[in-house]
């Protein structure tokens, strides 16, 4: 986790640097597509335990800018994400989905480097609106199984309403991306304000591809 926080630094702030030492408005707004690969952190304050899960998204972005003379962008949109969660152990094993939507608003600085590269760092706030999160339970005993769903989102299947997820989170995130001619490339770091369940909070780190239109 320090160490994606760190190379996470490093890239915004080699991103400042050449803020600095050029800026162009000539940085047009956009739209497009973007696929991502999510790795999730998933912190149990409770029992000082940590967990993960990885996923993906796909989403579609669009960027208004919002000064004349300046490369400053109000970016907004939508994606859909799916995580997955496996644990096994002898005649044992637990799956876990979570299915979510996310709204992100950012503001994003672009710095057109030449006529084919374009860095655009960001930082905003984003909306998550869970929509599925669910255990499946197997267990194998003499030969036979047996296997149990639970729905996290039910206060009698979760255990009670401390283990109940919450439908909707809210949380801050940061990052850049790389513009290759309409191709893109990124990396970024979300974290949630309010808790998943009581004492659970979420991370997650994502590594972004996409096309602009």
């Amino acid at each position: 986790m320090k160490t994606i926080k760190c190379m996470l630094t490093v890239v915004l702030l080699g991103c400042s640097a050449l803020s600095f030492a050029q800026t162009s408005s000539d940085v047009e707004a956009w739209k497009g597509v973007r696929f991502s690969y999510d790795h999730s952190f998933v912190n149990y304050d409770g029992d000082n335990e940590d967990g993960d899960m990885n996923g993906f998204s796909l989403g579609y972005e669009h960027a208004f800018k919002v000064a004349k003379k300046a490369p400053l962008f109000i970016q907004t949109g939508a994606g859909l994400y799916f995580g997955r969660h496996k644990e096994s152990d002898e005649g044992y094993e637990c799956k876990t989905s979570a299915l979510g939507l996310t709204i992100p608003v950012n503001v994003v600085y672009g710095v057109k480097i030449n006529d084919m590269l374009t860095i655009k760092p960001y930082t905003g706030i984003y909306l998550k609106v869970n929509l599925m999160g669910k255990d499946k339970e197997t267990e194998e005993y003499n030969g036979k199984k047996e296997e149990d769903e639970t729905n996290w989102f039910d206060k009698d299947e979760a255990g009670g309403e401390d283990y109940t997820w919450n439908r909707c989170q809210v949380g801050w995130q940061i990052g850049a991306t790389l513009d290759i001619n309409q191709f893109n490339v990124g990396i970024g770091y979300a974290l949630d304000f309010n808790e998943l369940a009581k004492e659970t909070k979420t991370s997650k780190f994502a590594v972004t591809v996409g096309y602009n239109f």
